[in-house]
C-alpha cells in the first residue's frame, strides 16, 4: 500500500532539513500504516517550554536550527494514523519505524529513532536524521 502526506503533513515537514524530507516521503510510499507529520522545526521558546512540560528533556534537540547552513532541522515527529484516528499503539510504531529505517536506507540516510531509547525517555513519534 502506499500513502501520501495530506495538507498538514505537508506543512509541517516544511522545517525539516531536505535528507529528513526525502526520508519521510520514501516511508509514505512504502509504510505499511498511514502516518502524520506532526512537526519538524521547533523554537528555543517552545522546546523550553516543552522541557518545563516534561515532554522533552534537552535543549540540544534535533528540532531546533543550528546556526549552519543547513536548511532545515534534523528531527520530525510522526504519528501512525489507523481507521482514521492518530494511534498511540506500539505496534502501530514499530511499523512506522521500519518504514523509516527502509526508507533511510533507500535514500541514503541514517535514522535514529525515539522509540529505542529508555523506557523513562521513550519517544516513540521521534525519528531524526544521525548527526555525524
Amino acid at each position: 500500500m502506499s500513502y501520501s502526506p495530506g495538507t498538514a503533513s505537508r506543512s509541517n515537514l516544511e522545517g525539516g532539513c531536505n535528507d529528513i524530507k526525502q526520508v519521510v516521503m520514501r516511508a509514505f510510499e512504502i509504510s505499511e500504516v498511514d502516518f502524520s507529520v506532526i512537526e519538524t522545526q521547533r523554537s528555543p521558546l517552545q522546546q523550553r517550554q516543552n522541557i518545563d512540560d516534561g515532554v522533552s528533556w534537552t535543549m540540544d534537540s534535533d528540532h531546533l536550527k543550528e546556526d549552519d547552513d543547513r536548511t532545515g532541522v534534523l528531527a520530525v515527529d510522526l504519528y501512525p494514523w489507523v481507521d482514521g484516528h492518530t494511534s498511540h499503539d506500539p505496534n502501530d510504531y514499530s511499523l512506522l519505524a521500519k518504514a523509516m529505517f527502509h526508507a533511510g536506507g533507500d535514500v541514503g540516510v541514517q535514522i535514529k529513532w525515539g522509540g529505542f531509547w529508555t523506557k523513562e525517555r521513550c519517544d516513540r513519534p521521534h525519528f531524526a536524521k544521525r548527526r555525524k
